[in-house]
This record gives structure tokens, sequence and C-alpha cells, in this order.
């Protein structure tokens, strides 16, 4: 007795998604997205671990942005991370950050709010 065609349901079958889009190189970021005109905005660089993003110091965001910012994505952007086990490499073709604990994807995300001013400079006193 032969069995029953299987059939599938079209209710079943998902569209095809779009690719990700990698928004570390410049050469392929996507167009910008709609914002409120009445917010303020800035641009974090940072890492997915544990399946959340965990920023970089500051230092390290400026220097990424500002490559960004430059139009030159590069593949040997070498920088030290405390939490993700010291000396790392990020290669912002592949949008990825390597350590010696593992490989994180790199990230760039445009968040609200004002950018951090960053560290602030001692007063020097008269002595």
């Amino acid at each position: 007795m032969p069995l029953p065609a299987v059939t599938s349901s079209s209710s079943n079958v998902l569209p095809p998604q779009p690719p990700a889009i990698n928004t570390t190189n410049p050469a392929t970021a996507p167009p910008p997205p709609l914002l409120d005109p009445n917010k303020q905005y800035h641009p974090e660089w940072g890492v997915i671990k544990d399946q959340d993003f965990h920023p970089l110091t500051l230092k390290h965001q400026r220097d990424l942005e500002n490559l960004f910012q430059g139009g030159s994505a590069i593949q040997d952007f070498y920088f030290w991370q405390a939490n993700l086990g010291g000396y790392c490499l990020a290669d912002m073709l592949q949008s990825i950050v390597v350590s010696s604990e593992g490989a994180y994807v790199l990230e760039r995300k445009i968040v609200e709010g004002a950018p951090h001013p960053g560290r602030r400079k001692k007063k020097r006193g008269m002595a």
C-alpha cells in the first residue's frame, strides 16, 4: 500500500530573509535609518558576547568611528580590552573581533542620547 504524498502548508514557509547588513564596513553600510529629528543620537561600537551587546572602551570606539567616517575599514585594528581577555584584533571588513577568549561579532549601533564626553582632564593647581 503506497503512502500518501506529503504536502507542505504555505503558512509554514517563511519568506526569504535579506542578508545581514554589515554596518562596520562603510562600503557596505545601509542608508541611515529614519530617526526622530528632535532627539540626539550617536554611534556606539561593541561586540556581541553571550547574546548581549558589550561596548568597547571609549578610545577604541572613537578610533573605530574615525576610521568608519573616513571610509577606511581595516582588517587589523589591534587593541587591549580587558573584558575580552586582553589583546584583540578587530576586522572591520568581516565584522569580527578575535581575542584569546574567542571570536565575537563586531557591531556598530546608532543609539539615542548624547555621546559620552570622554575623560576629563585633571585641573592643575598652582604649586
